[in-house]
Order: C-alpha cells, then sequence, then structure tokens
C-alpha cells in the first residue's frame, strides 16, 4: 500500500501531485499533495440549528452531548425530540440540558435563568407518541430546516438502531453525524471540555469533496477550542486527485495523502492510525455514502472506526 503525507500551515486550492515526502504511517516515499492558488477565506457560517433525535438510552448520551455543546457554543437553538412507542414516556425521561450546562460550569445552577440567557441558546423538546420514528422525525423537518442531525448508532432493541437513524439522515437531506455507541466522544460528560483535534476528510473526484471540507471547517469553528489538524485522504492514483478549496485559519494546518487499497479499510486504518477524533465523509444522493448502508461498505465504517462519522450531502 503507497501512502504519502504533507503538512501545510496555510493553503488554497491544492491537488494531489508527486514529490519525495515519506509517509509516517506507510514509511516510504509517493505521491504527496503540493500547494496551488492563493488564499480563500474560511467559511463564515456557524450551525445554528441543531436537531437531535433520541431513543433515550444510554448509547444516545455522547450524540446529545455533542449536540449541545454546539448549540451552546454558536448560541443556536437545539431541539431534541422522542418518538415513544411505547405510551410510558414522561417528559422527564428526555435529557436534562440545563442540568448538563450547570455540571459544565456554564450555569450556577438548574434553575439559573438569567445564565442561560445569557448563553444565548434556545431548546425545543418534542415528546411525540407513535410507532413511526423516521416519519414523525421527517414531518417535523420539513417544516424546520437544521444545519446539523446528530444521532445515535447502536445495535439492540432500540428505535435508533441504524434501520432508523439512516432513513431519517438520507429522507431529511441534510448533514447527519452519527456517533457510534462504542466510539469516542468529542464532550467530556463531567466538564463539557471538547477533544476536537484532528478531523479526517475522504476526499474524491466524485462526489465533490469540497461540501465535506467545508462542513468540516464549520465543525471545528463551532466546536473546537483550540488547533486543529485536518487530513485529507484520498484513496486512489495520482490520475483521480480531486481539486479542493482550503482557508487560511490560525491555528489550523492541513495534512494531504494520497493512499491506494481498499476505500473502507485505507479510511479506517488511517482513522485509527492518526487517531482522528471526526471523520466527514461527503455524500452523492442514492449512489453515494449512505445508500450503501444496504451493503457491507459503510456498515464497515461505521462498526470500525473509533470516533464519530460525519455525512454531508454534496
Amino acid at each position: 500500500m503507497a501512502g504519502v503525507s504533507e503538512q501545510v500551515a496555510g493553503a488554497g486550492r491544492i491537488a494531489l501531485g508527486r514529490s519525495g515526502i515519506t509517509d509516517p504511517i506507510a514509511g516510504h516515499c509517493a505521491s504527496v499533495a503540493y500547494l496551488g492558488s492563493a488564499y480563500l477565506a474560511a467559511p463564515s457560517t456557524v450551525m445554528k440549528q441543531i436537531f437531535h433525535p433520541t431513543d433515550l438510552g444510554h448509547g444516545s448520551t455522547a450524540a446529545f452531548l455533542i449536540a449541545l455543546r454546539i448549540a451552546a457554543t454558536a448560541h443556536g437553538t437545539l431541539t431534541i425530540m422522542h418518538v415513544d412507542g411505547s405510551g410510558e414516556g414522561e417528559w422527564a425521561d428526555l435529557p436534562g440540558v440545563r442540568k448538563t450546562l450547570s455540571r459544565w460550569g456554564l450555569l450556577k445552577e438548574e434553575t439559573d435563568v438569567a445564565g442561560f440567557e445569557r448563553i444565548g441558546m434556545g431548546v425545543r423538546k418534542h415528546l411525540m407518541k407513535g410507532h413511526r420514528p423516521v416519519s414523525s422525525c421527517l414531518n417535523y423537518l420539513n417544516g424546520h430546516p437544521t444545519d446539523l442531525i446528530v444521532l445515535a448508532t447502536h445495535q439492540g432493541n432500540t428505535w435508533l438502531k441504524r434501520k432508523v437513524a439512516e432513513p431519517i439522515a438520507r429522507g431529511a437531506g441534510e448533514p447527519s453525524l452519527f456517533v457510534p455507541e462504542h466510539a469516542k466522544g468529542l464532550v467530556d460528560a463531567a466538564t463539557g471540555k471538547v477533544t476536537l483535534r484532528h478531523i479526517l476528510v475522504p476526499v474524491t473526484v466524485s462526489p465533490s469533496p469540497q461540501a465535506a471540507i467545508d462542513m468540516a471547517l464549520r465543525t471545528a469553528r463551532s466546536l473546537a477550542d483550540g488547533p486543529v489538524r485536518f487530513t485529507l485522504l484520498h484513496v486512489g492514483t495520482e490520475t483521480t486527485r480531486p481539486l479542493v478549496d482550503l482557508p487560511e485559519h490560525a491555528g489550523w494546518t492541513f495534512e494531504l495523502m494520497l493512499r491506494e487499497g481498499d476505500t473502507v479499510e485505507t479510511i479506517v486504518n488511517v482513522a485509527d492510525a492518526t487517531r482522528a477524533d471526526l471523520v466527514v465523509m461527503a455524500t452523492k444522493g442514492h449512489d453515494g455514502f449512505l445508500d450503501m448502508f444496504r451493503g457491507s461498505k459503510t456498515e464497515r465504517v461505521l462498526r470500525a472506526v473509533n470516533c464519530p462519522l460525519m455525512a454531508v450531502p454534496a
């Protein structure tokens, strides 16, 4: 397997070219990335509308913490929805926003209304009766567009197992952050401290990776509280290399990597070897990443990576 990486402090439009840089993972020389045109401004928008469907299970905690942290940092609105098929669900069962913010030290106590207003975020909670969580969530999203869906994926007798999580993401057509139950989270439950130092973005010519790159930048802007390293991974050859636009941003560095081999295995191996905190991938409708949930490739990525995975429509 061939592989290379090169780190650049700033960036512009880049493509994968040839040089003699040693890949710290593969341990030998091959193709690397080079810097092209002038610097571009980083996307200025942040994620304001966050939608978090939950089954109220323990496996959904990490997803809730990420959704809350993004909404609080961006002064946005967090919508929490649970579709109760048992008829026994209660309002108190929904995740406690103020309780969590108090634990993080952002509120003096749960009843600190003035402190909550200073944070500048909104919270909407919906406890809905029914046995069709997918259609209930999609019906809501049809009238309430969102910037990001944050949801857990796990096995077991819960409604957010993959056959529910994937149709919600696909039907909504919005960027979706999947947080596997076994994966490490991005937010410490006790302190609210964010661990987002390395984002892996697989890139290819089709679908265009630019939407995924832009979303990775928005995520870093909304979550990260320190330096962030972005690894742009292309699994293929020099002839299939994509062109992408990268920003100049203090504290951000970009590592450009070209590898050969099985796409899924390479993504998983690089994510593990580089200790990625988040993987961000572009989708292309029914021919793209999410469509493979019916098969084995994407299922293998979600089961194997030890970090959350974000799917972004191209």
